[in-house]
């Protein structure tokens, strides 16, 4: 029999210490054996889980955020420096951003492609994207996807009979799975905060969205405990209409493997600021017999003079033989070996980007070499980690399509005839397209006027085809026509009565 509380387990990663900030309890699915077990004894195994969710699971989808916005936790919770007069820099950065972006361009800059054979089908997908903007919600889903290793869509219709489809908060949003080798979805729950109460606890409303209807509770605190139904709405898509949207089996991140290094590289630039500010403010000795100036406060004058004006004026004294005595005066300041700092901050960011698998733009190397095929030895690595992200994100993409199939066979009564959606990804990737073309002319391989016209971004074949038509007709109408004098066989002569020659 299996167990429907898996998740209350205390699992810990064996990497829980500072190199590695989730534990196993942050990232797993939640897993039932039927819908039965989420609600029975007023939904108390659903009130645990949901417990769990926020406890466990929201901490570092927060932390994964942040580190997509610059605000790299580890960096800002340091302890602050004990010297009060020295420089406490926190130089953050935000490697998470510029990872994120690579895999949703790369993935869904260009349109996703949806086909089906039959012409209605298409046409109902065509009128449902199109109302949808569904280019954009691929492009969201899967920026949430490198960022999270998951993503969240729902699917709804409104009062005005519209098919709709919408980004749901992965900070709201989870699915709970059978126990089943198919881990097929059993439902789905969305919390959304709506205020806070006078003694600063959070209110959440609750929504359980199971195959047939949607179930409301009256709302609840981070404390839980059973839920307390208050409404039910029959849905009609035979299936759960949120669509978890996941990275991988795992349901990592594109940058949550490279976070410590991007901590060491924040640790290291901090240092290297704060070093650089220091000097500027070193200490100054002054050394040898010299007189300040009079008065009580005298060594503060002085010190405030040098601050100010920027100059050290000092007069020597004499010894006891009437000499002159030598005044020194110079700055202590930390030894710092900048060379092995700038080397290791280089290494570190090359380790970034190669751990994570996404190329490095900024690297000389990979920008100087235009060539086709190099270029795509350079992101070889990275397109053997997309392929995972990719076929996974297909599959879910492929349920969208099947839930809109489904409801429309309901509503007119009849049975759910789902025809799979072809789905095909286009790379927004450069390609060396005139390499291409002039490797296949140098063979002798005919190209097509069609097939030339779609390699270039100005123009396409249609309306080049219109415009030389146009150009053609123009330069007829302006050519005088051999038939304009109408010529008589018989008599020799013109129409006119004139003789021919």
């Amino acid at each position: 029999m299996a167990v429907v509380n898996n998740f209350e387990r205390d699992i810990k990663s064996i990497m829980n210490g500072e190199s590695f900030p989730f534990d196993t309890a942050s990232n797993i699915n939640y897993l039932v054996d039927s819908l039965d077990d989420l609600t029975k004894n007023n939904y108390l195994m659903l009130g645990k889980i949901i417990k769990h969710f926020l406890d466990n699971q929201v901490p570092r989808l927060q932390v994964l955020d942040e580190y997509s916005k610059g605000l790299n936790s580890t960096i800002y919770s340091r302890p602050k420096r004990q010297e009060e007069n020295k420089a406490d820099y926190r130089r953050a950065h935000n490697f998470g951003k510029i990872i994120a972006q690579f895999v949703a361009g790369y993935t869904t800059s260009v349109p996703v492609k949806y086909t089906v054979g039959d012409d209605s089908e298409q046409e109902l997908i065509d009128t449902f994207n199109q109302y949808n903007d569904v280019a954009t919600l691929d492009n969201e889903l899967m920026y949430d996807v490198a960022k999270y290793g998951r993503a969240y869509e729902l699917q709804y219709r409104d009062e005005n009979s519209n098919n709709n489809v919408k980004l749901s908060n992965v900070f709201e949003t989870f699915v709970i799975y059978d126990n089943t080798i198919e881990r097929k979805p059993l439902a789905a729950v969305r919390l959304v905060e709506i205020d806070t109460l006078d003694n600063n606890q959070t209110q959440y409303s609750v929504s359980l969205y199971t195959a047939n209807e949607i179930i409301t509770f009256a709302n609840i605190t981070q404390a839980v405990g059973s839920l307390k139904e208050t409404d039910s709405t029959p849905h009609f898509y035979n299936q759960v209409p949120i669509i978890e949207y996941s990275s991988n089996r795992y349901r990592t991140g594109w940058y949550e493997d490279v976070i410590s290094l991007i901590d060491a590289y924040d640790a290291v630039n901090s240092d290297t600021s704060n070093y650089m500010t220091d000097v500027v403010n070193s200490l100054l000795v002054i050394s040898g017999d010299f007189q300040a100036p009079n008065g009580k406060d005298g060594v503060s004058q002085l010190i405030n003079n040098i601050k100010q004006y920027g100059v050290l004026a000092l007069q020597s004294g004499t010894d006891r033989e009437g000499n002159s005595t030598s005044i020194d005066a110079k700055y202590i300041n930390p030894e710092f070996n900048s060379t092995a700092s700038e080397n290791y901050q280089q290494r570190l960011f090359k380790d970034i980007f190669m751990m994570s698998n996404v190329p490095n733009l900024a690297d000389e190397s990979f920008s100087g070499n235009a060539s086709g095929v190099a270029m795509r030895y350079k992101i070889f690595g990275f397109e053997q980690a997309i392929a995972q992200t990719m076929n996974s994100f297909k599959r879910s993409l492929g349920r969208r399509y099947e839930l809109l199939g489904t409801l429309t066979s309901n509503l007119k009564g009849g049975l759910s005839n789902y025809t799979p959606v072809n789905i095909t990804f286009t790379p927004n990737l450069p390609y060396a397209v005139s390499e291409e073309v002039q490797m296949l002319t140098n063979a002798g391989i005919p190209l097509s006027r069609k097939t030339m016209y779609d390699q270039t971004h100005f123009t396409d074949a249609t309306t080049e085809e219109n415009n030389l038509a146009t150009e053609h007709e123009e330069e007829l109408d302006r050519s005088e026509p051999m038939n304009n004098v109408k010529f008589d066989s018989d008599k020799g002569e013109d129409v006119d009565g004139g003789e021919a020659e």
